[in-house]
């Protein structure tokens, strides 16, 4: 055993000479309990002070991995009181030499102890499990939001709940002169940046002379391989809490990518920043005249864009409004990309939509679908470009119902062009009339032919629609549809919206009518409806729905 102990230390000792030759480390079997030691961090600005550690025992295995308990002491500690979210990464050196970084603290616990990653297991950057009572957490998985307001910071917590991920306000992008990181510097690892950030905190644990950085001394969301934005930061200021102490600070400007993000720590290099999507946010309130433009750049990560993207645009929405209540909205957004053959893929979508509450999170739905369908769909990997939303907002109720519909013409032939005088009633307003036109299936087979005139925002049609068929039973189709991405896309841009007339057969197919794409079945294939299905924009929301019947002379 001693022997396998020393040929271990050999092999990490010359690993150690030739790759990181200029910074001295110690490894965990040359630690005793009592040891003194020094840490660095940052707490105020850019400058690095030091704080006093002793050495209170090493625990784990070679298996499961080791983790370093110490005491934290000295003015620094009391100043922040304590461990504090933000110190994480925080290099701790003993007679000179590297031990490990600050990383997991025990909440509601006396805050001067916690644990040392150490560091040969981050200079590997090893996906290890952390063995670890659950009470253990890590000091710095709280997010800085800069540029949020409060209920923009709300909403963005609920975001964050299904990734583990809690977020504090902070400041906001800082312009200090930051110096250089080395160990001991703030560092952030942010998945957003521009007129609002999002980055946690933490500390740079080791630096070498080819601008490759360690830091946190845990995972930040274990995503192995990554891509985070790697930041300097100007600390403010360190905040008391009564569960833990943590740092708020300016995510400052972009200075490199963090690579690696595993059970050990973070690693990265400085130089190129990474692969992120520029979102443009525009939001107009015609109530109030207030115009709100925000940019940002999120990271290409299929799971994170989504959640981020709905967070950033429902801010803007919300600080434009200035209040929390309902209203119309217009919203249009455009995201754009290409596959892996370079082939250009877009879903260009406008809708309007209108609640008496809620309407900031309301209409954000189908753009977030939307991203998901791009970022994470199971056909092939997008790369997404750019994505451009634009927003208007009014008090008013742009609503009307159908109170209404008529046509002069009863008796039909296929193929004849059918107008009906659709009365439409707007909330508190006097009643209207609008044309609309529906052409009869040159197919049809003759004899009646029910029709439903709705808007696009009636879904009683649909529920009335889905209990006939399941008394009548579902038309079997021919063969079953094989979709792509480029089907789901269509039909995302193609969809009903909410400010859409829509003329359709109201049974959906009848007997003897054949066409080479049958409807889907249950309510996916009546939200569709009948590929002869006829519709009009207007700029006002449409609900109710009203059947009127035809005769077609075969």
């Amino acid at each position: 055993m001693k022997l396998k102990a020393f040929l271990l230390g050999l092999l990490l000792c010359c690993y150690t000479c030739v790759a990181f030759a200029n910074v001295p480390l110690m490894p965990i079997q040359d630690l005793k309990p009592g040891m003194q030691g020094v840490g660095k961090t940052v707490i105020q600005g850019d400058t690095i002070e030091e704080f006093n550690v002793e050495i209170i025992g090493v625990s784990g295995n070679e298996t499961a991995g080791y983790s370093i308990l110490v005491r934290l002491y000295g003015d620094l500690i009391e100043k922040t009181g304590g461990v504090a979210q933000g110190m994480s990464g925080s290099p701790v050196y003993v007679d000179g030499r590297l031990v490990g970084a600050v990383a997991f603290g025990k909440t509601f616990n006396d805050p001067h102890y916690c644990f040392l990653t150490p560091i040969h297991n981050m200079l590997k950057l090893v996906d290890m499990p952390a063995n670890r009572s659950g009470d253990w957490l890590p000091k710095s998985t709280g997010l800085m939001a800069g540029g949020f307001t409060p209920m923009g910071m709300e909403y963005l917590q609920e975001r964050l709940q299904g990734f583990g991920l809690e977020a504090v306000a902070g400041g906001g992008s800082g312009s200090e002169n930051i110096g250089s990181l080395e160990p001991g510097s703030a560092v952030a690892a942010s998945i957003m940046q521009g007129d609002l950030t999002l980055g946690a905190l933490g500390t740079v644990t080791w630096t070498d002379n080819k601008g490759n950085v360690l830091a946190f001394g845990h995972t930040f969301m274990q995503r192995g391989q990554c891509n985070f934005f790697m930041n300097k930061v100007w600390v403010l200021g360190c905040i008391p809490n009564m569960q833990s102490s943590y740092k708020v600070g300016n995510i400052g400007e972009v200075i490199g990518s963090f690579t690696q993000d595993r059970a050990s720590g973070i690693g990265g290099k400085e130089g190129k920043a990474p692969a992120s999507i520029p979102v443009f946010v525009s939001v107009s309130d015609t109530a109030r005249g207030q115009n709100t433009a925000v940019r940002v750049r999120i990271v290409e990560d299929e799971k994170l864009v989504p959640a981020i993207l709905d967070a950033a645009v429902y801010n803007t929405v919300v600080k434009t409004m200035d209040r929390n209540g309902g209203g119309t909205a217009r919203l249009h957004f455009e995201i754009s990309g290409k596959d892996k053959d370079n082939k250009l893929v877009t879903i260009d979508r406008e809708n309007m939509y209108y609640a008496s509450e809620g309407l900031s999170k309301l209409m954000n739905f189908e753009m977030v679908e939307a991203a998901n369908i791009l970022m994470q769909n199971k056909f092939k990997q997008i790369d997404i470009y750019g994505i451009t939303v634009t927003a208007e907002i009014t008090d008013d109720v742009q609503v009307v119902e159908i109170t209404q519909v008529s046509t002069p013409k009863r008796d039909v032939k296929p193929g004849d062009k059918v107008p009906f005088e659709v009365t439409l009633k707007p909330y508190r307003g006097e009643a209207f009339t609008k044309t609309a036109y529906f052409t009869v299936p040159k197919n049809h087979p003759g004899g009646k032919l029910p029709l439903s005139v709705r808007g696009g925002s009636s879904l009683a049609w649909a529920q009335k629609l889905l209990r006939k068929q399941q008394e009548e039973g579902m038309p079997v189709k021919e063969k079953e549809a094989k979709f792509t991405l480029a089907d789901f896309i269509k039909k995302l841009n193609e969809a009903d919206k909410n400010n859409d007339l829509i003329i359709d057969m109201a049974s959906g197919m009848p007997k003897g009518m054949t066409v080479k794409a049958m409807p889907e079945a249950g309510l996916a294939g009546i939200l569709q409806g009948t590929p002869y299905k006829q519709k009009k924009t207007f700029d006002f929301i449409i609900d109710g729905e009203k059947e009127i019947i035809l005769h077609v002379d075969k």
